[in-house]
């Protein structure tokens, strides 16, 4: 019989249709049979089938639950075809799950009066608890809202939210849990390193491990849509950081391979389910995976590894990012790997790409907008203009005056190949020899790839933010907020709008890890370069480019602490976040509410704790 290896997963949701995803262990045909809820009862059942394509060794199909009804639950089953013929039920599966739930799903609402919750968060390792490597990493927050929502599924409505999105490092293709590289290892194919996926099955098995590890998040991944978008360990770490690198990795073949396999594997597992069933039928990326009916040539794996070479090669390109619409509001995901620009002026996004971004945020009528990036937009100012400086050096624009960084920051910054060497000069040396000389070097050891790094980038955001609040091209927003995740810890900023017609402001959150393990060590720099206590130091004062005082003089940021009030950026204890964190949002006509929350083990448990929960009207 042929098995469920992965899902079903709920991915995209609208108010009128739905797509579940699923993977199989060999060629069936997929019944999918839905039925509205009506009193807690299954009433009036609709079938829709569908035929699995082949990538690789197992099938993958995208089904579609179309004419559905705004705001309405619906419970579902999966039936699968055997071998000989026979219907059998495949989902739901008790010994999968460990729960006697069923799977059942909401659609979106179509007013706003009745409110949109959704949840958020970023870098989640998705180990095997019985695994060394999960005990290492730690508790995770996604287990654990797994946990609260099988607590409440007699009253799914008052807890669950609408749908999930994550925003970068759903898996980490760079490090693989002892169990997959002792699985790995055995295969002549892998030659780049045994803690890296190197191929589309090995990608593959990442994404089946991370999903369906844990029997009580699978269930939970049936339940809620989830929208994903990548960030650099899908691929590999760093992905795309400098020209050089990519540079180094196009010439070598291993490397093509690995780019490309993990990229294809990105698409499947996460990308095709951002988009609408419409949007998929005409998406070249996709079109081949939505077989209507089936034949004898449904192996699509060779056209894939085509389209995604070139994709890697720089051949062509492609729209990664997307919109999720809900009532009042908009979210606009953009992609922040794929598309940058990498020499001269550096981009985050390309001119295409930020044409299409702002696109999306300025065409949308909704009186909300939310930006969702995975790298953090706002960042502690000390460490904001240490971005600002490295960039300034990479990118050769006009030399400002700047005192030297101590060479233990840089030294600890760098933490690498290079880190002795220019941590032993950097004592004598000064800053804008140091980031003229080993620029480059410290952009590829020291992760640095935020947007303060990318300054072009960064004003075209403000710019953007300005038009969004004042209605310059679009009607005015009653309020703009940032999603981002990736730094593996957690604030929230505020950044008031200096220039713009009418006053008003941006909320930043950032929300990271869902499970990853931070160091003392890490957490302390992480505090310092937030809170600026190397840079208050006088032996480590550093003037920041003349750019990031125009940048000021546009949007004035600061941190918020847990009661929502401005912090002081000095004690970043009460605002500077580390553990394992999950995030919500609900808007509503009048208002948008925040919520953070932190995972956590009480007395054998997995539970959440509420660390915030602030209300802003938006009238």
């Amino acid at each position: 019989m042929p098995k469920l290896l992965c899902g079903p997963l709920l991915r995209y949701i609208d108010r009128r249709s739905a797509v579940v995803f699923v993977e199989l262990s060999e060629d069936a045909e997929i019944e999918l049979c839905f039925a509205p809820l009506r009193g807690g009862v299954p009433a009036d059942e609709l079938t829709a089938r569908a035929w699995p394509v082949q990538i690789g060794d197992t099938w993958y199909a995208w089904i579609k639950c179309a004419q559905l009804l705004p705001d309405t639950w619906y419970e579902y089953r999966i039936n699968l075809c055997s071998r000989g013929g026979a219907w059998y039920e495949a989902w739901p599966d008790r010994i999968l799950t460990g729960l006697s739930y069923p799977s059942q799903f909401r659609t979106l609402p179509m007013f706003s009066v009745t409110g949109t919750r959704l949840a958020f968060g970023s870098c989640r390792a998705g180990f095997p608890p019985t695994d060394g490597k999960a005990i290492e990493e730690g508790i995770d927050a996604l287990h654990a809202y797994a946990e609260l929502m099988a607590t409440n599924a007699d009253r799914p409505e008052d807890v669950w939210p609408h749908f999930f999105l994550f925003l970068g490092d759903q898996i980490y293709g760079d490090n693989i849990s002892f169990q997959k590289r002792r699985e790995f290892a055995k295969r002549p194919e892998n030659q780049v390193t045994s803690n890296h996926a190197t191929t589309f099955a090995e990608y593959a098995a990442l994404y089946r491990e991370a999903w369906t590890a844990v029997g009580k998040t699978r269930w939970m991944l049936s339940c809620i849509p989830s929208f994903m978008i990548f960030d650099d360990h899908e691929i590999t770490d760093d992905w795309n950081i400098t020209e050089q690198w990519l540079h180094e990795r196009l010439l070598s073949p291993g490397w093509i391979r690995l780019l490309r396999d993990g990229l294809m594997a990105y698409w499947v597992y996460q990308g095709v389910g951002n988009l609408s069933p419409r949007q998929a039928r005409t998406d070249e990326r996709s079109r081949w995976l939505l077989p209507r009916y089936a034949s004898p040539f449904r192996n699509v794996t060779r056209r894939l590894e085509g389209l995604f070479d070139s994709y890697i090669r720089r051949r062509r390109s492609a729209d990664w990012g997307y919109t999720i619409d809900v009532p009042d509001a908009r979210f606009v995901v953009a992609d922040t790997r794929m598309s940058r620009k990498l020499s001269g002026k550096r981009l985050l996004m390309d001119d295409t790409a930020w044409n299409r971004f702002t696109a999306r945020a300025l065409e949308a009528r909704a009186r909300k907008t939310f930006l969702a990036v995975p790298g953090p937009f706002l960042v502690g100012h000390s460490m904001h203009d240490l971005l600002s400086r490295v960039a300034e050096s990479i990118e050769g624009d006009p030399p400002s005056v700047i005192g030297a960084i101590g060479g233990g920051l840089i030294g600890t910054l760098v933490a690498g190949p290079v880190g002795g060497l220019v941590g032993a000069i950097a004592g004598s040396v000064g800053a804008e020899y140091l980031l003229d000389k080993y620029g480059e070097e410290i952009v590829r050891t020291a992760d640095i790839e935020l947007w303060p790094a990318f300054p072009t980038s960064f004003n075209r955001m403000l710019t953007l933010l300005e038009y969004l609040h004042d209605g310059i091209g679009t009607p005015p927003r009653r309020f703009v907020g940032l999603l981002a995740g990736d730094v593996h810890h957690a604030n929230i900023f505020k950044g008031d709008l200096l220039r713009t017609a009418r006053a008003g402001s941006v909320m930043h959150f950032t929300m990271s890890p869902l499970q990853r393990y931070v160091s003392d060590d890490d957490k302390r720099l992480l505090r310092d370069l937030e809170s600026g206590t190397w840079y208050i130091d006088g032996a480590n004062s550093l003037e920041r480019p003349g750019f990031v005082d125009d940048q000021q003089r546009r949007l004035e940021w600061y941190p918020l602490d847990m009661n929502g009030d401005r912090a002081d950026r000095e004690d970043d204890e009460r605002w500077n976040l580390f553990g394992k964190f999950i995030g919500e949002l609900y808007i509503d006509s009048w208002s948008v509410s925040y919520r953070y929350q932190q995972a956590r083990l009480k007395n054998g448990r997995l539970e959440l704790l509420e660390l915030t929960k602030q209300r802003i009207l938006t009238l």
